[in-house]
């Protein structure tokens, strides 16, 4: 047998206005995914080759940071080149896409994912089963649904099971193959917005909610059963919280499976809460300088470039600079503050040097803020024309141009395009040992798993900014109402919300999705 791979896997927030473009893709070609141990596709490649009689056929895989929407010609650009593969390297007995579920593409007007994977079923016709890996962050519509056979969606958030997922969809794609399967499907649409941030895995109700989910794959006849949270922040007519199940052929078994877990996550709608360290930016600044412990992790969570915000504010660089003034802590102010996207600042700064001190204004790049007109002083330390990362890195393992400056006792870094400092490794690129300083700050919500395992301590930061969590703040036009917590005080019906698909069939709505 021979089953292709492939997929483009990139989480959109609808409201970042810088969109995502070609020069912002990271392409991987199939020689590519196979050495280069990639999210998911990890753990389909050594699933498969546990098989005498597979094989694994990497065709071409993109992926890149969270973003505005996908230019039309960047989407493009990636959908032709995988289909050219496909029909150029075919024909195979079955397809494994790796996407995330929350991928947006300017002026499409539907759900990119669903158009994504609609077109490459149309490429392989009706008989060659689709595995499809998702993002738990990620939507579910009813034509994504129909248009794949089994369905692998992550259960850990930071997340750690990428490697766990890929081997999951691959197995059950084989299962299809060599049974003759022909799946049922079920989705339950549950009216919820929920951030990331309030369902972080190892707290309340989401440990609860992922950890039965092994429990449910275990039922007679069931193959798997997800949750996909959605992707809060966008305003659209599928956005919601959504339970997905998937039998070996007998409807009635996804159906209950998925209307379970769906009832479940609804009587748990009020848990979903942040429960982390949260702070304002300056009293966070303040209880950071005042810990025993080091470093601690400050999380700019309104400008969280891993949801998609642009990371070109400097309210909490403003802010840090005003705390280490008047601190009084025995380390002084020994505060960094990480990915900060301004290119023309950038620009300026590597022309000066490193040694060069200049008068720069803070926030005059604003693009998803009002401009602010703050002066300081900064003496550049460092910079370059790219960020070299060693290895795979979410998301990029290159980055563009970027300079490290000094001002006053807080260090800063900018960013020629938005980054997202996940790992230790981003910093030591810059020339930051993370162990040597008492505050570090980033654009993050929580923390992802390598910065997660050593920081000392973690505070949310309840910054402004596209991925600010109080979502009463934000306008909402599309999204169906009524919706938790937007709305409350309303009654909700399972089974009006469910949508089916059987074999390669269209999914057929049994109430409003």
């Amino acid at each position: 047998m021979r089953i292709a791979i492939a997929g483009l896997s990139i989480e959109m927030m609808l409201s970042s206005p810088l969109k995502t473009d070609i020069d912002a893709l990271q392409e991987y070609s199939g020689h590519e995914m196979r050495e280069g141990n990639l999210w998911m596709i990890r753990g389909i490649l050594d699933r498969l080759s546990r098989e005498d009689d597979v094989e694994a056929v990497p065709l071409c895989w993109a992926t890149a940071l969270p973003g505005g929407p996908m230019t039309e010609a960047a989407y493009r650009r990636v959908l032709d080149r995988t289909l050219a593969m496909l029909v150029a390297q075919g024909p195979f007995d079955g397809v494994l896409l790796v996407n995330h579920g929350a991928l947006e593409v300017d002026g499409l007007g539907t759900d990119a994912d669903g158009d994504f994977v609609s077109a490459i079923r149309r490429s392989v016709g009706p008989d060659v089963p689709i595995g499809l890996a998702l993002d738990l962050h990620g939507d579910m519509t009813p034509e994504l649904l129909s248009s794949v056979e089994v369905v692998s969606v992550l259960r850990t958030a930071p997340h750690r099971d990428d490697a766990e997922v890929g081997e999951r969809v691959a197995g059950q794609l084989l299962r299809v193959l060599r049974e003759d399967l022909s799946p049922a499907r079920a989705a339950v649409r549950i009216p919820l917005l929920v951030p990331g941030e309030t369902a972080v895995t190892a707290h309340p109700p989401a440990d609860d909610l992922y950890g039965s989910l092994a429990a449910l794959d275990g039922r007679d006849g069931l193959m798997e059963a997800n949750l996909l949270l959605g992707f809060a922040w966008n305003d659209r007519p599928w956005t919601s919280v959504t339970a997905v199940a998937v039998s070996d052929g007998d409807m009635a078994r996804a159906r209950e499976a998925a209307t379970d877990l769906a009832r479940r996550v609804w009587q748990s709608r009020r848990d979903f809460v942040v429960r982390m360290d949260v702070a304002s930016v300056e009293d966070g600044l303040r209880r950071a300088l005042a810990m025993d412990a080091a470093p601690v992790f400050l999380s700019d969570s309104g400008d969280n470039t891993t949801a998609g915000a642009p990371g070109d504010l400097t309210h909490v660089l403003s802010a840090a600079i005003d705390t280490t003034n008047d601190t009084t802590n025995d380390r002084g102010g020994d505060v960094v503050v990480a990915g900060i996207t301004a290119p023309a600042l950038v620009a300026r700064l590597l022309e000066a040097g490193p040694g060069a001190d200049l008068e720069i204004t803070l926030g005059e790049e604003h693009v998803s803020r009002p401009p602010t007109e703050r002066r300081v002083t900064a003496r550049v330390m460092d910079g370059g024309p790219h960020l070299e990362l060693d290895g795979f890195q979410p998301y990029r393992s290159r980055e563009a141009a970027w300079a490290r400056v000094q001002i006053g006792s807080v260090t800063a870094t900018f960013h020629a395009q938005p980054i997202g400092i996940t790992t230790p490794t981003h910093f030591r690129a810059m020339g930051i040992d993370p162990f040597a300083h008492k505050v570090l700050v980033v654009k993050l919500g929580y923390l992802h798993p390598q910065l997660e395992d050593f920081a000392a301590a973690h505070i949310l930061l309840s910054s402004e900014g596209c991925a600010e969590l109080d979502l009463g703040h934000l306008e909402w036009r599309r999204i169906p109402r009524p919706m938790w917590p937007l709305d409350t005080g309303f009654d909700w019906d399972p089974e009006a919300n469910t949508y089916e698909a059987q074999g390669r069939r269209a999914a057929v709505l049994s109430g409003d999705a």
